[in-house]
């Protein structure tokens, strides 16, 4: 099972497959959370404290849990959404394996701007290659969610992009907000 899945996943990310191709699994899908959870702590980890790492990490998963269901559910395809999480948070959890590369070279310039955000840009040393390659790997998270949602959503691909928009800007939006009440949640 664990080969099909990875040759799945690897077609989804190549916008090949869909998550409908996926198996409905409740179990593969806790394992996909796990393994989301794992990476999004990980790079989180970079620029935070364990504590801050753990529920920001976890307040995504629930972000967009929420945020999913309530799309199927306004598209009455409930039943989706197992398939839908499943290849989100895999393919989110590749990439994010992937980000930990170009985010560990950007380490001390996210460090500076957390702590100094109003530092000055020309002040900043940024590795070029470092910021290609996450803004690179970033979009094409992006790009692939869009195509998760097209799926998930049978909505056309410039508005799986809309969406896939709205989960980053909502929470970005849930995050601030909740760290600004908590003081760095």
């Amino acid at each position: 099972m664990f080969n099909a899945v990875a040759s799945r996943i690897t077609q989804i990310m190549l916008l090949k497959a869909g998550p409908q191709d996926l198996p409905t699994s409740p179990s593969l899908l806790q394992l996909a959370t796990a393994l989301f959870l794992a990476t999004a702590i990980a790079r989180l980890l970079l620029v935070s404290d364990l504590t801050v790492a753990l529920v920001q990490s976890a307040l995504s998963i629930v972000i967009l849990a929420v945020f999913v269901r309530a799309l199927l559910n306004w598209k009455r395809t409930p039943e989706r959404f197992v398939q839908t999480m499943t290849a989100l948070f895999l393919t989110s959890a590749v990439i994010g394996l992937l980000l930990l590369l170009p985010l560990d070279a950007l380490q001390p310039l996210l460090k500076a701007l957390t702590e100094n955000p109003d530092i000055s840009p020309e002040q900043l040393e940024i590795p070029a290659m470092a910021m290609y390659a996450w803004a690179g790997l970033s979009i094409w998270g992006l790009v692939i969610s869009a195509h998760i949602y097209r799926h998930a959503l049978d909505i056309s691909f410039g508005f799986g992009v809309c969406v896939a928009l709205l989960y980053e800007i909502l929470l970005i939006f849930i995050v601030g907000f909740l760290s600004s009440l908590f003081g760095g949640v």
